[in-house]
């Protein structure tokens, strides 16, 4: 990766960054601009995100990715309408989803998904070609954590690593009914109906696919029960499954369990998780916090609700 730094001089004084890129490296507006947005330029020490930043003599200008590749360094970024970058590299991007957005694209779905809007994003910052695949992904309705790679090695080894289930999953969930056992381990069957393509668990052990969550309590309610789940597999609609199996069905999940008037979605947040860095092999972890109807929802069933 190339590395320059600029020292802005008295006749600088005034120009954008954007401008002494273009001055200085003989940097066509455009890349300087993709370059600025994806977080590749530091300004006295501080990423500078703005192209129209003005600069002072004296200042120092470092250039900390390739303006040639338009590979931005690790940065946090801003929220977009449905989602929030967490975490991004040149590998992959971490994202804080909101419910209602599909992961990836869909016949069934009208709209964006969170793969086609992060492509965009890209390719506003300047990126002729951006790279974005769906490592996993959670469902609609579902809020929180999810990985996407940004090249196709990264997406191979990311891919293999959740496929192995050695990554962190954990999701926060609100149950219907009080679990009594302050910890659990659920172990299923769990096959897709070929036609409604609803999840279901079977008994049968030559069908179907081996299903495994634990999970503990973190607070209980007069009618519900909040808890912490880790994911030991990555089966579709896992958690709702299994809780719903075991009696206590995800606080409005209308496919598996009830609507409520205490929350329009699914009560399923994706709030923390861990994966080794595609490259370095160091481990990552991330968390983020639920949404405000998630926390409304506790706050209600607090209440006695």
């Amino acid at each position: 990766m190339k590395r320059e730094t600029l020292i802005a001089g008295p006749d600088d004084a005034g120009k954008s960054v954007q401008r002494i890129l273009h001055d200085r490296l003989a940097m066509p507006h455009s890349k300087a601009k993709g370059l600025l947005l994806s977080g590749g330029v530091l300004r006295n020490g501080r990423g500078v995100t703005s192209p129209g930043e003005r600069v002072a003599p004296g200042d120092r200008l470092e250039i900390t990715s390739d303006p040639g590749a338009g590979r931005a360094a690790p940065r946090r970024a801003h929220r977009g309408h449905g989602y929030r970058i967490v975490h991004e590299e040149p590998d992959f991007v971490v994202v804080d989803k909101d419910p209602g957005l599909i992961t990836v694209p869909s016949p069934s779905h009208r709209g964006e998904s969170l793969i086609e809007i992060l492509t965009d994003v890209y390719r506003k910052r300047g990126f002729r070609v951006p790279t974005m695949r769906a490592v996993h992904r959670i469902d609609r309705f579902t809020s929180g954590l999810v990985v996407s790679a940004r090249t196709g090695p990264a997406f191979g080894i990311l891919r293999s690593q959740f496929a192995s289930g050695r990554p962190g999953r954990v999701y926060l969930a609100v149950a219907e009914g009080r679990i009594e056992r302050d910890e659990g381990r659920l172990v299923h069957r769990l096959a897709e109906h070929p036609v409604s393509l609803k999840v279901h668990p079977v008994v049968d052990e030559r069908s179907g696919r081996k299903a495994v969550s634990s999970y503990r309590v973190k607070e209980r309610f007069p009618t519900a029960t909040l808890l912490e789940v880790r994911l030991e597999t990555g089966r579709k609609n896992q958690i709702r499954v299994q809780l719903a199996a075991e009696g206590h069905p995800l606080v409005g999940d209308v496919a598996y369990g009830r609507p409520s008037r205490l929350i329009e979605r699914t009560a399923l947040h994706a709030y923390r998780l861990a994966f080794d860095h595609p490259s370095s092999g160091r481990r990552l972890e991330f968390e983020a916090p639920p949404p405000p109807d998630f926390r409304r929802l506790l706050s209600a069933l607090r209440r006695g609700a």
